[in-house]
């Protein structure tokens, strides 16, 4: 369980690096289940760097997006998913709720980066430091394949604006921290991180041979209601491509076809 360090250095650094703490016998477990999504990835996935001038079909998927709950419903009954809900809670000072996961990958060579962003420019205002989140490679990551860079002490500086780039047609966004205070994570598997809603993080491109993958476990305050976006934010209906914001956008969280993609009613990650 969490200790008093760890407690403390997650409140004045907004994130923390746990070694050693899931059982390699349940990552194994998750990445064989996991390659199937992969497979299907046009069927059963979102591509996060959906690229402008391409179609659906031309999707090159630079960065997988895709419920683990597809392939393997029972992941909500792993040790990991109970462990990392009791960790943030002690980590956040109140008690906090599974809120969603997501399997995300990279190609070998061609993996795009993720710009840097803060999880609340997705979430909306209603989760006011109100949400956490774990990352677990199901392999060992550095900056060649895509570990995790967080803004040092990013999450007390405030919700900072966020765009989307120019380039892509998904919902991605992008903010622009201070970097002089950027802490890189390289990490083995086993280990996690774990990171504030405001904390800006970002992970570069994958430069190796293998694909670089991992499960997110996002949580929130217990009775917390995600919402009341901020203006940059659009939902990408990757079926057809259309763009919603308002009222639009809260019917496509709540529709079948988001929700069996991204077990929320909000953005992937």
């Amino acid at each position: 369980m969490a200790a008093e360090e760890h407690i403390e250095f997650f409140r004045i650094h907004g994130y923390l690096v746990v070694k050693d703490a899931i059982e390699l016998a349940e990552i194994d477990l998750l990445h064989n289940h996991c390659q199937e999504l992969l497979e299907r990835k046009e069927e059963l996935a979102l591509d996060w760097a959906w690229e402008r001038g391409q179609t659906k079909e031309q999707r090159s998927f630079k960065i997988v997006q895709a419920n683990p709950r597809l392939v393997f419903p029972e992941i909500v009954e792993m040790e990991f998913r109970r462990w990392s809900i009791l960790f943030a809670s002690a980590l956040m000072g109140e008690p906090v709720d599974f809120w969603y996961d997501q399997y995300i990958a990279k190609p070998p060579r061609d993996g795009a980066e993720t710009y840097w962003h803060q999880d609340e420019g997705y979430w909306g205002r209603n989760l006011d430091d109100k949400g956490i989140t774990c990352w677990m490679p199901l392999h060992d990551v550095d900056e060649t394949n895509g570990c995790m860079h967080f803004i040092d002490r990013g999450h007390r500086d405030g919700m900072l604006v966020h765009a989307r780039p120019g380039h892509t047609k998904s919902d991605l966004l992008f903010c622009e921290p201070d970097t002089t205070r950027t802490v890189v994570c390289p990490i083995k598997r086993g280990d996690v991180t774990f990171h504030h809603g405001k904390t800006p993080h970002m992970t570069t491109p994958n430069k190796s041979n293998a694909w670089r993958q991992a499960i997110t476990t996002h949580m929130s305050a217990a009775g917390a209601t995600f919402g009341n976006h901020y203006p940059w934010y659009v939902a990408v209906d990757q079926r057809t491509g259309i763009e919603r914001t308002g009222q639009e956008l809260e019917d496509y969280y709540n529709s079948d076809y988001y929700r069996s993609r991204t077990t929320s009613t909000h953005r992937p990650d």
